[in-house]
């Protein structure tokens, strides 16, 4: 695999015995799991049979032991569905929420620590939208309310892959701090889409993926993927310029090309969306742009719209799929298996070693344990009644350790996850194994393991009964603006005012900043809005507005100013739909898919922008946008620099129009004066054209006087914040395949 790091665990003429002894442990653990024990069911609609393959119901029945007065604090997208949940009991009544988010994984994840673990005590607090300051903020904030396990499946793409980040440093000064906290993780389910070697030029600069030109996608219409590449400097100190392509036939289709100068981070990522109606088939490649540099080692993941988007599995490599705070060494980092397979390790499951470069070379091995996929909940909040994916088979290993550790409460957590590691049935090569770690848990060995054990440092009381606090909940949803204010976070603006961004904004929401009032202006003051993709079951959300703007019905709306801000790595910066008089002044809009989109929107002026590096469009005037004004702007080394097919009377004046990639095939030529894209459309006999010297869309009287702004009616503005789902689909192989495709299988949702 081209440098690919490889280790074997055991000695290769221990095999035969090993694997005929795994077969009777095998044998015995199904015996019993399916035809002896009677599992204590929990009184919830839904119950996971993984409490029956880890022994913790023998555990419950043998000790008495419930978890009591070990708190266990979930982080993941959301506690949707938590009220529907705790009504069919299928968790209690005392669930804390520090902050809530928009999903209802959180809520399943809960539902599994409460079968396992029914005594125990759950905290909720939601990720932080991807930003990793919020993510160490939500795990210090679970601590601070009486958390001694924290469980976590938030798949961090945009984190260093080749040495520990800001998460990872703190979360190691975290477990330092704490000797009661043990934080256990979703490896992730990365394994099928996960790409690592050293570079290996093929003779024309660009990558040689084991003698492929690249990585083959195939994304039907409507589907969309992100792709992400990183190489190992020095996470903000990089001279090494490599680019990411994604073509078809030959012909780029998307592309990130940031410039690495020494004080850059070594990344580039792109979102791509077939918009067209026919299947697109293209590859992924890289090409380092110094042909003298070094070749570093380099390691792509792809964040895919599983049903519309198909990845050639062939090309990728399987091993060294875990990052972010999964690979911190002391976190419990948690593989997959199904209930009926417990000898298979999940296809999808994310596997070792984990290679870090910096500040020395170190080769972690990682996962640390398997636990229990595939399983059922309760399905509150709309998620699926079948948890699949890492996401589910974490809680069960939180689940277990309160259990064991509400008996032996003053055995610090170093102790505690030395116990869990070292009592396993053995799945792999013998040791600790690239995909299932040190193998499944047994509550029971643990327990026996635990009862001779005395700490050579025990746990202070105050430590060892650390106390929950009753904490107010919080929600983490979309805030409502009616009014005039700062923005901080995600935020849906419903009413006239003067808004300002009141920090720079990092988050994976599906819109960042939603407008659904007439008269708003949103002044950036320089700050930053930043796009960021993150991976749960149940949501993909790559196809990502930084700005959105959009009538609350069928109708249309108009001023709306957006000043002096800058936006980074979202799917559309800014996007306008039904809007009149859009008046974008003094922004940057860099490495996004499409920098701003208009559609049906008329008389806006776009001036003194940058967009530039955009993987798809800088600019795109469509649907039958009229009279809008492009003037001032530099628009280039974007994939195509503009789109004005199917806008009207669109002017194009005074603009810088250079290194757009492919040729601006949807520009008029001569568009970069003040010549009109299209003529305008004659307006029909006996129409007037209407006097609008205010330019607020509203006709003025008869006399040219200018009529006041209607105010937009607030009795009733239909607005529903919902979660799109992802579910697991079967690919259809479509006509004229290329032989790039294999005949395709299900794909998995992870």
């Amino acid at each position: 695999m081209g440098g690919k790091v490889r280790h074997l665990s055991g000695e290769r003429d221990k095999k035969k015995l090993y694997r005929y002894t795994f077969w009777i442990k095998l044998f015995i653990i199904l015996f019993a799991c399916l035809t002896i024990i009677e599992p204590v069911l929990s009184i919830g609609q839904a119950y996971t049979i993984g409490d029956v393959i880890l022994k913790t119901d023998q555990l419950r029945n043998l000790t008495g032991a419930e978890g009591t007065s070990i708190g266990v604090g979930v982080i993941s997208n959301g506690a949707g569905g938590l009220i529907e949940a705790q009504s069919s009991g299928d968790l209690p009544q005392d669930v804390i929420v520090l902050m809530n988010g928009r999903g209802s994984e959180g809520t399943a994840m809960m539902e599994i620590i409460h079968d396992i673990a029914p005594g125990s005590k759950l905290l909720f607090h939601d990720f932080g939208g991807g930003a990793q300051n919020d993510f160490v903020y939500a795990i210090e904030s679970l601590i601070d309310a009486g958390a001694r396990i924290i469980v976590d499946d938030v798949g961090f793409l945009q984190v260093p892959y080749f040495e520990d980040g800001y998460t990872a440093q703190n979360i190691n000064r975290i477990l330092e701090m704490h000797p009661e906290v043990i934080i256990v993780s979703a490896a992730g389910n990365n394994a099928e889409s996960h790409y690592q070697s050293f570079f290996s030029d093929d003779g024309s600069g660009y990558h040689s993926f084991e003698g492929y030109s690249g990585i083959p996608i195939a994304v039907q219409p409507g589907g969309m993927f992100s792709a992400f590449l990183q190489w190992d400097d020095i996470y903000e100190s990089s001279a090494n310029d490599y680019n990411l392509y994604f073509e078809e036939n030959g012909e780029l289709i998307a592309l990130s090309e940031h410039i690495q100068d020494g004080s850059s981070i070594p990344q580039e990522k792109f979102t791509y969306i077939n918009d067209g109606d026919a299947l697109v088939q293209g590859l992924i490649r890289v090409k380092k742009e110094n042909p003298s540099v070094e070749d570093k080692n380099i390691e792509i993941f792809i964040n895919a719209q599983k049903d519309k988007v198909y990845i050639t599995k062939t090309n990728l490599v399987i091993e060294d799929s875990i990052s972010g705070q999964a690979a911190v060494p002391k976190v419990i980092s948690v593989a997959a298996i199904a209930p009926d397979k417990v000898n298979a390790i999940e296809r999808y499951s994310s596997q070792g070693h984990v290679t870090i470069s910096y500040p020395e070379n170190v080769v972690r091995q990682k996962p640390d344990i398997t636990g229990i996929s595939n399983v059922a909940v309760s399905g509150a909040g709309g998620f699926p009644k079948i948890f699949s994916g890492t996401s589910a088979a974490a809680p069960h290993i939180a689940g277990m350790l309160a259990l064991e550790w509400s008996l032996f409460p003053s055995i610090p957590a170093d102790d505690m996850r030395e116990a869990l590691l070292f009592t396993t049935l053995e799945l792999g090569e013998p040791g600790w194994d690239p995909a299932f770690g040190y193998g499944l848990p047994d509550a029971l060995k643990m327990y026996e393991r635990l009862q001779g054990f005395t700490p050579t440092s025990p746990l202070d009381s105050s430590l060892a009964q650390k106390p929950i606090k009753n904490i107010k909940s919080m929600t983490d949803l979309p805030v409502m603006l009616s009014g005039s204010g700062e923005i901080t976070g995600p935020v849906i603006i419903t009413a006239p005012g003067t808004y300002t961004l009141g920090r720079d904004i990092s988050h994976s929401a599906g819109s960042i900043i939603t407008i659904m009032s007439s008269d708003v202006t949103i002044q950036g003051g320089g700050r930053r809005i930043e796009g960021l993709s993150v991976q749960f079951v149940d949501n993909t959300p790559i196809d990502q507005n930084a700005i959105l703007i959009r009538p609350p019905d069928s109708g249309r709306l108009k001023n709306v100013v957006i000043k002096d801000m800058v936006i980074e790595g979202s799917t559309n910066a800014i996007i306008g739909k039904q809007i009149d008089h859009i008046h974008v002044d003094g922004c940057t809009l860099s490495h996004n898919a499409i920098g701003i989109g208009l559609y049906g929107s008329d008389n806006g002026l776009i001036e003194n922008c940058l967009l530039s590096g955009n993987s798809y469009k800088g600019l795109a005037i469509k649907e039958g946008s009229l009279g809008n004004l492009v003037k001032g702007n530099t628009i280039e080394k974007n994939l195509y620099g503009i789109d004005l097919i199917g806008s009207v009377d669109t002017v194009l004046k005074d603009n810088i129009i250079r290194d757009n990639r492919r040729e601006d095939e949807y520009t008029p030529k001569g568009s970069s004066g003040s010549i009109p894209t299209v003529l305008p459309a004659p307006l029909p006999t006996g129409v007037v054209p209407c006097v609008d010297l205010d330019f607020d869309g509203i006709c003025d009287d008869p006399n040219g006087t200018p009529q006041p702004t209607k105010a937009p009616s607030t009795s009733s503005v239909p607005f529903s914040y919902t979660e799109e789902f992802t579910m697991t689909t079967i690919y259809t192989q479509p006509e004229h395949q290329s032989s790039y495709y294999p005949t395709p299988y299900p794909t998995h949702c992870p």
